[in-house]
């Protein structure tokens, strides 16, 4: 069932979601640019911009992985509205962590509908009982839209994430089953 959902595309509210290891190179490029914007990166627990050459190598190791699926998710117009993933699968465990994040040079709120293909994926295709998120200290956006989709806040990670040299805590988030 998880390889299958790994490596499966499908339709989802005239949207489509579609596999990173599916996508062609000017697609893949695209993302990379969307994640190195600084209105998405800078929420990023990573410093660094990606490179070509690193993305393209995340991109192969994905078709090896077990644990993890990285979607892109495009309206009929075939535009990128965002990105979408569940890592760390855990089938016994029945839970995943997940990553979310808009195109951000689209002008329209397509959070909630990534966060509806993601919980169609975790609850309804791989039957999961929880899903969590984790969100930088101070990024009240991302935090006031995981309580709108359901998530409460189950623990903090003090100094989790050094950023720009400031260790930051990490706030994770749950959402079970309902």
């Amino acid at each position: 069932m998880l390889k299958y959902a790994i490596q499966s595309n499908f339709s989802f509210d005239n949207a489509n979601a579609i596999n990173f290891i599916n996508l062609g190179k000017d697609d893949l490029l695209e993302i990379l640019n969307i994640r190195n914007d600084i209105r998405i990166s800078k929420w990023m627990f990573s410093n660094k911009e990606i490179t070509q050459q690193e993305h393209f190598e995340f991109i192969k190791m994905l078709n090896m992985q077990t644990d993890r699926i990285y979607l892109a998710i495009k309206n009929k117009n075939q535009e990128i509205l965002g990105v979408i993933s569940l890592t760390n699968i855990n089938l016994g465990e029945k839970s995943a962590y997940i990553g979310i994040y808009t195109n951000p040079n689209i002008n329209a709120q397509n959070g909630s509908l990534l966060m509806q293909i993601i919980k169609h994926i975790g609850f309804k295709q791989m039957r999961l009982k929880k899903l969590f998120a984790q969100c930088l200290k101070g990024n009240n956006k991302a935090l006031r839209f995981y309580a709108k989709e359901g998530f409460k806040e189950w623990r903090i990670i003090p100094n989790y994430i050094n950023k720009y040299d400031k260790f930051i805590d990490v706030i994770e988030l749950i959402l079970t089953k309902e």
